[in-house]
């Protein structure tokens, strides 16, 4: 297992009690922490579970998604008629390049969070641009990744066997929240409206780094889906340009759902989790040593490295 100092492993465990979304699930994680009796192997094992998790669910294995609106002249670019987005939508598996054209549609061919203007959509008539307004590549954003179901690897046996109950990146969050995913996001449900959104490609390895996050504000009638911008360390927001706060609405009026709230408050809590307690920065760290490594060292030195690496890609799981 990874070892977070104490401190870092305290914290990772205080800000999971203090942001998550659900009673329920302050009540888990404070009885697991109870349980484990002030043993310091097994709460940092569960405080490893909660960093993994966070990683694993938010960060895409295979990258970006790349589903550019590129069309031969033979072919019409996507019309968003309203038979069209009743066909999408009626889809029990649909396409990362399907669900792509619904966000498009629905989020009026824009990030949603620096209201840049797509530029093939541009191109291809769909949309206009205001003289104030700026293009740029504008990629298909998932909130939830498709990595929850490898299993979490590294524990010590010890912590292994205590929190048994922690198979899989799911498996911490469905405890953790209200969001019960193996049913809401099985298989190429993943690419549900709800779960996916348009975003800049500059800003989409931010959100999955949860370098940015929407933080979900006190709803009300008028204010449902309206977000603050939080971004760590703080400056990032005048770096990329992004305002203080964002509305969600839909360009369809009403006909494509927006992304699922509960699902946005998730990330910002990991977000403030991850960063807020000092465990990104160990794991990032950790990556940018991975990078670094290119040879294992005769003594093993660089092994806990390479096993993270391992860990954290699906593809080498069992």
């Amino acid at each position: 297992m990874f070892k977070f100092s104490p401190q870092v492993a305290a914290r990772v465990l205080g800000y999971a009690l203090i942001h998550s979304s659900s009673t329920k699930g302050k009540a888990r994680l404070a009885q697991e922490v109870i349980s484990c009796k002030d043993d310091r192997e097994f709460l940092a094992g569960l405080a490893y579970l909660y960093v993994i998790a966070m990683f694993r669910i938010f960060k895409n294995p295979k990258g970006a998604v790349l589903t550019p609106l590129s069309r031969s002249s033979s072919r019409s670019p996507f019309q968003a008629t309203a038979d069209n987005i009743e066909t999408l939508l009626s889809q029990p598996t649909a396409s990362s390049s399907d669900a792509k054209n619904l966000a498009l549609v629905r989020d009026n061919y824009r990030c949603i969070l620096s209201g840049k203007v797509d530029t093939d959509s541009r191109v291809h008539g769909l949309t206009t641009r205001a003289a104030d307004e700026r293009v740029d590549g504008i990629q298909l954003g998932h909130i939830f990744s498709q990595s929850m179901t490898e299993h979490i690897a590294g524990l010590t046996d010890a912590a292994q066997r205590k929190l048994k109950w922690a198979v899989t990146a799911f498996a911490v969050v469905e405890r953790f929240t209200k969001i019960l995913v193996a049913e809401e996001l099985n298989q190429n449900n993943i690419h549900r409206a709800e779960n996916t959104f348009t975003i800049s490609a500059g800003l989409q390895m931010a959100f999955e780094a949860l370098r940015v996050s929407l933080h979900a504000i006190e709803p009300d009638d008028s204010n449902l889906n309206t977000y603050k911008i939080q971004t760590y360390p703080s400056y990032l927001k005048v770096d990329y340009g992004l305002p203080d706060q964002v509305t969600l609405t839909d360009a369809t009026g009403g006909k494509i759902p927006l992304p699922n709230r509960r699902y946005f408050q998730l990330h910002d809590a990991c977000a403030k989790i991850f960063h807020l307690s000092g465990a990104g920065e160990v794991v990032e760290q950790v990556f940018r040593d991975i990078q670094d490594v290119k040879v294992l060292a005769e003594d093993g030195g660089s092994h806990n490295l390479l096993s993270w690496a391992l860990l954290s890609s699906p593809q080498a799981q069992s």
